[in-house]
């Protein structure tokens, strides 16, 4: 499928999720591993928003989702509106199907449940049937399940709680998380820097993950959190024919047979951003330090993994543009020889190296920088609603290592390229990325800022 018809079909499904302000979530099929970027961050909404957009941008908004609302399928208190879907990775190639959410509104009619039937087809799962279920019990809390079947192997059952302002005047915060599921198209290449494109192979990941997290708001801009996991691996033989199964060219790699890790983590955040998802200037800075085991060794097996990530915008040109940094550290300390492969930092994909495919590298060390011009190029008015559209130029710059020497601090991968935005502020974000890097042209489609 072309990149021209790709962004055709991701304007047209942000055009309709706009009127209503849908979760990501619905569109594509997400596999919530552990770590399937350095991160472990993806703009969810685990702190309350500090702000909103300018009220004479809200009102048109507003007005705009009730005239939409008016040629929509609405039976009081329930909306219907059907919906396509597409989403590309380049590890699970093209998602296309429907899914039909049907918003349940209280007597005042604001927004309180979401039920979300959909199906899609992949070429290499086949047939995935499945439904989202989204609460919003009050302004500041959320619940979810999630569940999916597929023809072909692939499976997920999702679990999620958050509530970031518990207890008298909001202070705490309160999370929980329970996933299962089964996801055929992880990847993986060996470890290091130089790997090759031809080291590709492929293998299933079924994997329980259980987490419970707790948390301060110490003030408007600093938070603290503490979160305990449990995560159980088994792995599989890989979906994907085509590429060498990853057990049998990587069999002496730690982690092959599996892994019961439990882990106990803590992070403190800073954060200035005048929005979460749709910011325009702010700093957000997010350190945490983790202390992992893996129970399934009987020696000596715990390891501290530290990452830091930071990021400053900067709006400039009578504050049109915004220019965006971002500087991310992971590492692991401790008894590295064991470390399971998965559990490693890594680089590649949407929110990384967008010139690579998901944990395209692997090692002891990530260091990534991240440099991205945003800039607006014109308004238009789709469905009565108002979108922005901005195309970003961006570099992506990154590796892994083994330490910090000055070995390891040179060939770094570079990743230049441009993506086209479509903003229908205060919420959602459309996405096209497109990248060039060693193993060749890459893209991405699909919602929120990359970081």
């Amino acid at each position: 499928m072309s990149f021209l018809k790709s962004e055709w079909l991701v304007h047209s499904l942000i055009v309709l999720c706009c009127v209503l302000m849908l979760p990501s979530a619905l569109f594509g099929q997400e596999y919530p591993a552990k770590r399937d970027n350095a991160s472990g961050l993806q703009h969810a909404a685990d702190i309350p928003v500090r702000g909103t957009e300018a009220e004479r941008s809200e009102a048109q908004e507003a007005e705009a989702r009730e005239k939409a609302l008016k040629s929509l399928a609405v039976h009081e208190p329930y909306t219907v509106l059907p919906l396509p879907v597409f989403h590309y990775d380049r590890n699970e190639s093209y998602w296309a199907g429907a899914v039909l959410p049907i918003l349940e509104s209280n007597s005042k009619g604001d927004l309180q449940h979401i039920y979300a039937p959909f199906y899609s087809h992949n070429r290499y799962i086949e047939e995935t049937f499945g439904l989202y279920y989204f609460g919003y019990p009050s302004d500041t809390t959320q619940y979810s399940v999630t569940a999916d079947y597929s023809t072909k192997v692939q499976r997920d059952i999702d679990l999620i709680y958050k509530n970031v302002a518990a207890g008298e005047g909001g202070r705490y915060i309160l999370a929980g998380r329970v996933n299962w599921f089964k996801n055929p198209f992880r990847r993986v290449f060996g470890i290091g820097n130089q790997t090759s494109e031809n080291d590709e192979t492929s293998y299933t990941s079924g994997e329980t993950l259980v987490e419970l997290t707790a948390g301060i708001n110490i003030n408007q801009d600093v938070l603290l959190m503490w979160t305990e996991h449990f995560h159980d691996i088994r792995l599989d033989t890989g979906i994907v024919n085509s590429l060498p199964q990853a057990q049998v060219q990587f069999n002496q790699l730690p982690g092959m047979e599996g892994a019961t890790i439990v882990g106990h983590k803590l992070t403190a955040r800073y954060d200035t951003r005048d929005k979460q998802l749709l910011s325009t200037r702010g700093t957000y800075v997010n350190l945490s330090v983790e202390l992992n085991q893996n129970l399934q060794h009987s020696g000596a097996s715990p390891w501290v993994r530290t990452t830091l990530d930071a990021r400053h915008l900067l709006p400039h040109y009578d504050d049109q543009l915004v220019f965006v940094a971002r500087f991310l550290l992971d590492t692991v300390n401790g008894h590295t020889r064991g470390i399971p492969f998965y559990e490693r930092p890594t680089l590649g994909g949407e929110t990384t190296l967008r010139g690579f495919g998901q944990s395209r590298f692997i090692d002891d060390s990530a260091l990534l920088l991240n440099f991205e011009e945003r800039i607006p190029i014109r308004q238009v008015k789709a469905f009565d609603y108002l979108l922005d559209l901005e195309v970003a130029p961006f570099l992506d710059i990154g590796r892994v290592s083994s330490g910090f020497g000055i070995r390891d601090i040179q060939d770094f991968q570079v990743n230049p390229g441009i993506g086209l935005r479509v903003l229908a502020r205060p919420h959602v974000v459309g996405r096209l990325d497109v990248a060039y890097g060693r193993d060749g042209e890459n893209f991405f489609v699909g919602l929120d800022y990359p970081f």
